[in-house]
C-alpha cells in the first residue's frame, strides 16, 4: 500500500481506520467540528492495537482535543507539513481547494507562522471530485504553484487539501517549480513514526489528560 511504500521502511506499518459516522468530506468550519466526536470515540476503540495516529485531513480537525484524549502521540498532517516548510524556506506558499483559504489561513496563524505564510491559492476543485489519476488537477496545481513562486514570493509549496496530496505528484510538480513541493503525506507519517520511534508525545502541560469520569459522559 502506498502510505507504507512513500517512505519506504520495511518495519513501518500503515493502517487507514474510518469513523463510522461523520461528514463525507470537511469543506467547511460546521464539517470540521461535526467529525471530532467520531473521531475521538475511534481513538478510544484503537488506541491500544497503534504506537501513533495521524488525523487523515489536512484540517487537521481535533486534534488538541485528540491529544488530550489519549497518551499516544497524534499528529496532525497540515501543523507537521507547515512546520517543515517554515523549516526549508523563509516565506511558503499554500494550496487548498475552493471552500477553505479562509480556513487555512487561520491554521497557519494558530500555529504561529503567519509572517511565513506569502498566500494561500486556490485550486478549483472539490474534495469529493479529485480524481487522483487527472492530469487537470495536476496542472491546476501546478499553475498555482508557479503563480505562488513567481508572484507571492514563495520559497517552498503545501498542497493542503489530503486529497491533493494523495495524488503523490510531489516530485514531478517540484521539478516543474524549482522549490520543494511539500508531501503531506509523507511528512505526516514520517512524524508520527519518528515519535513513536523516539518514545516522545504530546506534553501533559500543553495538552492535559482528559479525566476518565468526564469521558464516561460523553460517549453514553
Amino acid at each position: 500500500y502506498f502510505l507504507r511504500d512513500a517512505l519506504n521502511c520495511e518495519n513501518l506499518g500503515v493502517t487507514v481506520v474510518e469513523a463510522d459516522a461523520g461528514p463525507l468530506s470537511i469543506e467547511s468550519e460546521v464539517e470540521h467540528e461535526w467529525c471530532v466526536r467520531s473521531l475521538l470515540g475511534l481513538l478510544r476503540e484503537t488506541e491500544d492495537e497503534y504506537d501513533a495516529f495521524v488525523v487523515g485531513c489536512f484540517g487537521d480537525p481535533g486534534l488538541a482535543a485528540a491529544r488530550e484524549f489519549v497518551d499516544k502521540p497524534v499528529v496532525g498532517p497540515a501543523s507537521a507539513t507547515f512546520h517543515t516548510a517554515a523549516q526549508l524556506s523563509d516565506r511558503f506558499s499554500c494550496l487548498t481547494i475552493r471552500s477553505t483559504p479562509a480556513s487555512k489561513r487561520r491554521q497557519i496563524l494558530a500555529d504561529g507562522l503567519g509572517e511565513r505564510l506569502a498566500s494561500v491559492r486556490v485550486v478549483e476543485q472539490g474534495v469529493l471530485d479529485v480524481d487522483h489519476e487527472s492530469e487537470e488537477i495536476v496542472r491546476k496545481m501546478v499553475r498555482e504553484a508557479e503563480a505562488a513562486v513567481e508572484a507571492d514570493g514563495a520559497e517552498s509549496v503545501v498542497p493542503g487539501c489530503m486529497s491533493l496530496a494523495f495524488m503523490q505528484v510531489h516530485d514531478r510538480v517540484a521539478e516543474e517549480l524549482g522549490v520543494p513541493f511539500l508531501d503531506p503525506v509523507r511528512i505526516s507519517l514520517g512524524t508520527a513514526a519518528m515519535w513513536a520511534e523516539q518514545g516522545l508525545t504530546q506534553s501533559r502541560v500543553t495538552y492535559p489528560a482528559f479525566s476518565a469520569e468526564r469521558e464516561a459522559s460523553l460517549f453514553e
